[in-house]
């Protein structure tokens, strides 16, 4: 007989399964994790239908004609809602969050080619009731659990049947080949053929995104790492924490990650574990108390930066 703590600990595994690839076979995420493949599927069904997990599709950077990535630490005299929504709404934004400590809000932002990160700087500057940011650039992504890699190569030719099969896995990330083929116009195969030219090339990738918008009983921490050894001779230490997110930086820091866990207790111990790291300085951490916005890779501008 499965107990409620066992079942528990068996949806984590589902969910968390479904976070690294949103197309993951039911039955095999069934036989890794100890329950019948159509638990499998209800377990999935509640999970979108209570607007805890969103199957998507992220779109690369490449594509969308994104070259340059900055973290945002951003000071605000008065209330914060109005430049949180401003954030919200800015089509560079990808990430948005209430953090708690000096700085009141943070950010992600993804822009294009020089001078957009200036401009995109002025813009957040220029809002009412922010006083000051810290910028710190993404050197490298290092781990993205929700998007492809920025890769600076030249990106993938898409058509337009590679456009619309896109953003028909945007609406429905577990869309069968047949309803693909449907919305761009080819077969099951080569809807098929074509899905996967795109997920080996990287210019997409299949996710479970948690939706953590507004929801502060999922934890997630910042981290700010500074380095006391090579850059290069850390960043494998730290990945071996497995965090979510984890970029080489230029600035304030030597590296941003984010990690997340089912518990506080949880974070208490990653963090424990990153605290003992060889060749750490200094690691700064904050909160994300309110995450406003988690959005990587949409497709409403994909057309025009893909042609």
């Amino acid at each position: 007989m499965v107990t409620e703590s066992v079942f528990a600990n068996s949806r984590q595994m589902v969910l968390q399964a479904l976070r690294d690839d949103g197309r993951a076979s039911f039955a095999q995420i069934a036989k890794n994790v100890g329950l019948a493949r159509h638990q499998v599927a209800a377990i999935v069904k509640a999970a979108v239908a209570e607007d805890e997990l969103r199957l998507t599709v992220s779109i690369s950077p490449d594509l969308l004609g994104l070259e340059r990535f900055a973290y945002l630490q951003i000071v605000v005299s008065g209330p914060v809602q109005p430049v949180r929504d401003a954030l919200v709404s800015m089509t560079e934004s990808t990430f948005v969050a209430d953090i708690a400590g000096h700085y009141s809000i943070d950010a992600e932002v993804r822009v294009g080619p020089d001078p957009h990160l200036r401009r995109t700087l002025d813009a957040i500057l220029q809002l009412p009731g922010v006083s000051d940011i810290r910028t710190t650039l993404y050197e490298s992504i290092e781990i993205n659990r929700f998007s492809p890699f920025h890769t600076a190569k030249a990106p993938l030719t898409l058509d337009e049947a590679d456009r619309s099969l896109i953003m028909h896995l945007q609406r429905d990330a577990r869309s069968s080949y047949r309803e693909l083929g449907e919305a761009s116009g080819l077969s099951p195969s080569g809807a098929r053929l074509r899905f996967e030219r795109l997920v080996r090339s990287g210019a997409i990738k299949v996710v479970g995104i948690p939706v953590r918008i507004g929801q502060p009983d999922t934890p997630t921490l910042g981290l700010g790492i500074r380095a006391g050894v090579p850059v290069n001779e850390l960043l494998p230490r730290i990945k071996a924490l497995d965090p979510e997110f984890l970029a080489v930086a230029i600035g304030a820091y030597d590296f941003i990650a984010t990690i997340s866990a089912d518990s506080a207790s949880e974070l208490v111990e990653v963090m424990e574990r990153l605290r003992g790291t060889e060749g750490l300085a200094e690691v700064d951490c904050w909160a994300n108390l309110k995450i406003a916005k988690e959005q990587y890779g949409q497709s409403d501008s994909l057309s025009a930066a893909s042609e």
